[in-house]
């Protein structure tokens, strides 16, 4: 049967994400020097409301599927600057926030030192590098969460997701996102279609089947409007396509050339739509653990 088939799954998934986005990084220009690097936009671009409704809408999702407590210890897998990790840790005993790019500690760090947090400790490193026995890890948290985290990429990743948690576990991530203006400048780049995303969500949600799990999975489509200035949406596709390409001065002229054709009154207008895909499990309950 299909629905259980974990080879299946795990080979399907493996695929999609070769041929997708990510497969397409350069190794070594998306590594933790990019991440670094685009640390504070980061943080400009998923704070404000939008991060606030992102944690409103964790929250809301946690509540009908596990109680935080004065207990809780949580696990927070490519914390970023900690837009879920502060929300977490005013309603949790400890939060443990895991990154491996020391420009989104610092950020989060700064931020939980003005909202008085003292119950968050952060840890730089990338997931696949943590070894859980050494740190203490192995079924430690009352709560592991990956919300849109690159570390959580692969079955060895997800495997070890499952086997930090003794309570429940979160994950979510994008299924789909449309994104016209970045794909019309990825197409004037290459001379090919912008490849998708990975719709790790569902590949995820499969193989928790498989392997004896039952995760609730819920669906959300999204649509959003951004308008920045010119020269910081220059700097923006910059910073998403150094991922891809050496920004050669051809590149960044024709970076330019296209922000200058596509804006008005000197503001550059952003339309994006995606499908995220929210996922909890409690990690204890498991017929088989595959």
């Amino acid at each position: 049967m299909l629905l259980n088939d974990v080879g299946f799954w795990e080979k399907a998934w493996s695929e999609e994400r070769a041929a997708s986005l990510y497969g397409r990084q350069v190794k070594e220009r998306a590594d933790i020097r990019w991440w670094d690097r685009r640390a504070g936009l980061y943080a400009r671009n998923t704070g404000g409301q939008e991060g606030e409704r992102r944690a409103a809408q964790l929250l809301h999702w946690l509540g009908h599927h596990q109680d935080l407590g004065a207990e809780t210890r949580i696990l927070d897998i490519g914390c970023g600057p900690g837009n879920e990790t502060l929300v977490l840790a005013r309603r949790a005993k400890k939060v443990v926030a895991l990154d491996p790019a020391p420009g989104m500690l610092a950020i989060l760090q700064e931020r939980a030192e003005a909202a008085g947090l003292q119950n968050i400790e952060t840890v730089c490193s990338t997931w696949e590098e943590v070894d859980l026995g050494a740190r203490g890890w192995e079924g430690a948290f009352d709560l592991v969460i990956a919300s849109r985290s690159p570390g959580v990429k692969d079955v060895p990743t997800l495997r070890k997701m499952l086997r930090a948690g003794r309570g429940g576990c979160f994950y979510s991530g994008f299924i789909s996102r449309q994104e016209p203006e970045r794909a019309e400048l990825w197409h004037r780049l290459f001379g090919t279609p912008m490849p998708p995303l990975a719709a790790d969500a569902v590949y995820i949600f499969h193989l928790l089947l498989a392997w004896g799990y039952y995760p609730s999975l819920e669906l959300e489509h999204q649509t959003g409007r951004r308008e920045m200035p010119a020269a910081e949406a220059v700097a923006d596709l910059e910073d998403f396509f150094y991922a891809y390409t050496e920004l050669t001065p051809a590149v960044r002229a024709e970076i330019r050339r296209y922000v200058e054709e596509n804006s008005q009154g000197g503001l550059f207008i952003t339309e994006r739509e995606s499908v995220g895909g929210l996922l909890f499990w409690p990690a204890g309950e498991c017929l088989t653990k595959g």
